[in-house]
């Protein structure tokens, strides 16, 4: 009996082991199951996290008038950019995409661009952006705004600024249910990329824009955010309740009196972004990671005293090689803040090795020449100029016979400089970019009245282009004004760097601003 007791035994624990590693298989099955499941259900809509951080954004200036802003800088433009948005966007890489318009539809002759509106954008009061809303938004556009060479082109534009035909009747910019219908008087291939700048977005009421302190409660916003608060120190920008909340709930654009100062709230966390830092501590961010550089159209052209006949053609010539020399050696220890224009005036242009290795050529065959023993050089009066100023007069101090003596005047008295007699050389800023009415304005000096106004009236970027090319070419060989360098936009930011924080016009892209 033992025995047979025993036997029964061990059977039931072998009965009662299978058991469990039956009910352990049947939970682990159910487990995975269930995981597996689970990788099937929508989470997005539902489930978007909302974002509640602030970015602090260091700028050094309140502008508050922004109604017309096509010659305003990149930095004061960016507010446009973050309240507003555009029939479409040039991305980093240069590339037009979407906005406002979900698609672009352009004629087989390049004379109708079709823009079907997006269904899902809005107005920061809630109401929907109606293709009706954005043809309202260029008229104004045309009548208020000082730059709108992209729009000269539009059938009808020019009839209705010269005239007081009304626009409905004469502008060839219209919609129906869905688009909004461009017609232009020639292709011109660059129309979409012209379109994608800050004076082209869509704004309401450009009469409030001209005082936005005054004003801004009574604007409505196409953008990602609106202003909900600004002062003389500080422009509080919120999210619109139809936006993405992922994006950044506020961004407060900050006033900070000096980059110093910026940098130094920076480092201790109160600063997330900070545009231009000082240049002595560029290559210490570059190195902790913390530093984006982007190449600019800021320019620094050298232009000789067209009213002063002491020095020859052969001594402009050298002393444009001698200063030439000296920038090539500024460059060397200040390669994150500047480029050199190796002679091109602009700064795409230094693609065209053929052009540009003919010039240098020419202006480093050393000839025979004498110069002054004193060269009287002026410039605008800014921390860049006297920096590099500086330089200059110990380079010459060190390489040549030639004593340099720099004068650093205001604004208004540089506006002014080639009327003048009592200096030799000068450094001009500018910006480089051909739809740039400062590139014209600063040339108008150095150029005949029919050239000016060709180029002024030229219907599309090629035109430009080409006459451009015809007037560079003068002015260059005649050494009237001359190239140096090109000078980067710095950007330091704490917190994971992005490589799309500016878009192809080098404006910020608020949305990217996330922590």
């Amino acid at each position: 009996m033992a025995i047979i007791s025993n036997k029964k035994y061990k059977r039931n624990i072998s009965l009662r082991r299978i058991l469990v590693k039956k009910t352990i298989a049947v939970i682990i099955i159910s487990i995975i199951t269930i995981l597996f499941l689970l990788g099937f259900i929508d989470r997005s809509p539902n489930q978007v996290i909302n974002n509640e951080s602030d970015v602090i954004y260091s700028i050094n200036n309140i502008e508050t008038n922004l109604k017309s802003i096509g010659n305003l800088d990149k930095r004061e433009q960016d507010i446009i950019c973050a309240v507003s948005k555009g029939l479409v966007e040039l991305d980093i890489d240069g590339e037009i995409v979407p906005s406002l318009a979900e698609s672009v539809n352009i004629s087989e002759d390049g004379l109708e661009y079709v823009f079907k509106i997006r269904d899902d954008v809005y107005w920061s009061d809630g109401n929907k952006i109606t293709p009706e809303d954005i043809v309202l938004a260029f008229r104004e556009i045309i009548t208020e705004e000082e730059d709108i060479s992209a729009l000269l082109n539009v059938f009808g534009v020019t009839d209705y600024i010269n005239s007081n035909k009304l626009f409905s009747e004469t502008v060839a910019i219209s919609s129906n249910e869905d688009s909004v219908i461009i017609k232009l008087n020639y292709p011109d291939s660059n129309f979409l990329v012209e379109l994608s700048k800050p004076q082209y977005r869509v704004r309401k009421g450009l009469l409030f824009w001209e005082d936005l302190g005054s004003n801004f409660n009574n604007i409505v916003y196409s953008g990602d955010y609106f202003i909900s608060s600004i002062n003389e120190n500080e422009i509080i920008l919120s999210r619109s309740s139809k936006s993405n909340l992922e994006l950044a709930k506020t961004i407060h654009l900050v006033k900070d009196n000096g980059e110093d100062l910026a940098l130094a709230a920076f480092e201790i966390g109160s600063r997330d972004v900070v545009v231009d830092p000082p240049k002595s501590q560029l290559q210490r961010l570059k190195e902790a990671g913390k530093l984006i550089t982007i190449p600019s159209s800021k320019a620094i052209y050298l232009a000789f005293n067209i009213n002063n006949d002491n020095i020859t053609s052969a001594s402009k010539k050298e002393l444009f090689r001698l200063v030439n020399r000296a920038i090539e050696d500024y460059q060397n220890i200040n390669s994150i803040s500047v480029d050199l224009a190796e002679c091109s005036y602009l700064r795409d242009d230094k693609e065209d090795l053929t052009k540009l290795q003919t010039r240098n050529v020419m202006i480093n065959t050393e000839e025979e020449a004498e110069l002054p023993s004193k060269v009287v050089l002026v410039a605008e009066e800014t921390l860049l100029n006297k920096d590099l100023t500086d330089f200059l007069i110990s380079w010459f101090d060190d390489n040549t016979d030639v004593i340099l003596v720099v004068n650093l005047l205001p604004d208004e008295d540089m506006k002014s400089i080639s009327e003048k007699n009592y200096y030799d050389i000068a450094l001009i800023n500018v910006d480089a970019s051909l739809d740039s009415e400062e590139l014209i304005n600063t040339l108008s000096s150095y150029i005949t009245e029919e050239s000016r106004e060709m180029i002024s009236n030229s219907v599309t970027i090629q035109e430009r282009e080409e006459l451009f090319a015809e007037i560079e070419e003068d002015l260059f060989n005649t050494y009237k004004i001359l190239p140096l360098l090109f000078y980067n936009d710095n950007i330091a930011i704490n917190g994971e760097l992005t490589d799309d924080l500016l878009d192809g016009n080098g404006n910020i892209i608020f949305r990217n601003l996330t922590k």
